[in-house]
């Protein structure tokens, strides 16, 4: 079984907005059903030369986990390095609760 994407309201929204503009753009139609149509959007998003789809695109990331901005940049998605650098995001094999640092 494929694992689900779990997101925030925010990034739900944004996604929507993302396949809005995205259809106006370019003309591709984008569903938000299943984990490969989700990344197919992200990757004309991230792709995209236009300003307001690069906004979305961007905020989309800053509200992602450490975990899940690991993983999409694992499936190939381009991910500039400020996302990666998140406060408490080291690459670690520990649980979650031990990857952050200290302040």
């Amino acid at each position: 079984m494929e694992q689900l994407m779990i997101f925030t309201e925010t990034n739900i929204y944004i996604l929507s907005k993302l396949v809005a503009l995205i259809r106006r753009d370019a003309g591709t139609r984008h569903r938000l059903n299943s984990h490969e149509t989700i990344l197919g959007l992200l990757y004309d998003a991230a792709r995209s030369s236009n300003e307001r789809i690069q906004g979305y695109y961007f905020r989309f990331l800053e509200n992602l986990s450490p975990e899940q901005l690991v993983g999409f940049r694992a499936t190939g998605l381009l991910i500039p390095d400020q996302y990666m650098r998140k406060p408490g995001l080291l690459p670690t094999p520990m649980n979650r609760q031990y990857a952050y640092m200290t302040r």
